[in-house]
């Protein structure tokens, strides 16, 4: 198990589709993105699928790549015959692959460029993204700036997070979530919990440490421009709003220097 394949198991796979799955928010974005571009899309850190099954839904191709055989199994599992013709699973680090090809659009989404926890490590995986891009393609993708957390706490106490019902086996899982913060390091370590019963009543526990690494909104500047990129906008939102004192995310869109 590595910090960019935390999920790496069948059963941890399909607990993490359980938990993002009905997350849309940042759908129509990512589609319109894919939409401005003349090639396919390429998207790092895929897991499950979800951004990448809507857009193939939507009638637009896309390059899937994953570091987890688990996750990528789990996404070819779930998607329609006609979409799937649109859809090219990649099992590959993304700090490190060679495609041979390049796109008018990467990206990244939902914070998995967090599971990124040294400044080698992001720096790499730019450079990545970077190499893949078409002259004039754009590298979108989504993090925490340092504000959107407390660092003033060490640990938080132990939440429930959501009771939902697993799909294939009709388990009733709950999950449950607390965080522990290194301020110096930029790093949280979430503690997953998730509990399943199943129809006869009985009961299983996985437990799941996931750390992550914010990087400040200046930084990110940095890295951009080490990877031979340059940041051409950063928003606040899936909406495409500012980014502003109370965003709690940043979506950056970066292209080749020079570009």
């Amino acid at each position: 198990m590595t910090s960019l394949d935390p999920y790496a198991d069948e059963e941890l796979a399909e607990l993490y589709d359980l938990d993002h799955a009905s997350y849309t928010d940042d759908l129509a974005m990512y589609e319109q993105f894919a939409r401005r571009a003349g090639t396919p899309s390429l998207e790092l850190g895929a897991g499950t699928g979800r951004v990448a099954r809507h857009l193939a839904e939507q009638g637009l191709g896309v390059a899937a790549l994953d570091a987890s055989p688990h996750m990528l199994a789990r996404f070819a599992s779930s998607v329609d015959a006609e979409a799937a013709g649109r859809v090219r699973l990649v099992e590959a680090d993304m700090r490190a692959f060679q495609l041979n090809e390049r796109f008018d659009l990467v990206y990244c989404a939902l914070n998995t460029f967090e599971h990124l926890l040294t400044a080698g490590e992001q720096r790499s995986m730019l450079r990545c993204a970077a190499g893949h891009l078409t002259r004039g393609g754009i590298f979108v993708f989504e993090l925490r700036p340092l504000t959107a957390v407390d660092w003033t706490q060490t640990r938080t106490p132990l939440e429930l997070d959501w009771v939902r019902t697993e799909p294939r086996t009709g388990d009733v899982v709950t999950k449950m979530s607390s965080r522990a913060l290194s301020p110096a390091q930029q790093l949280t370590t979430d503690t997953l919990i998730f509990d399943r019963v199943a129809a006869d009543g009985s009961a299983r526990r996985r437990l799941l440490e996931v750390t992550l690494r914010l990087t400040g909104r200046f930084e990110l500047e940095m890295l951009v421009a080490s990877a031979g990129l340059r940041l051409s906008a950063l928003y606040g939102d899936s909406d495409l709003s500012p980014f502003d004192d109370g965003s709690d995310t940043m979506i950056a869109v970066a292209e080749l220097e020079g570009a």
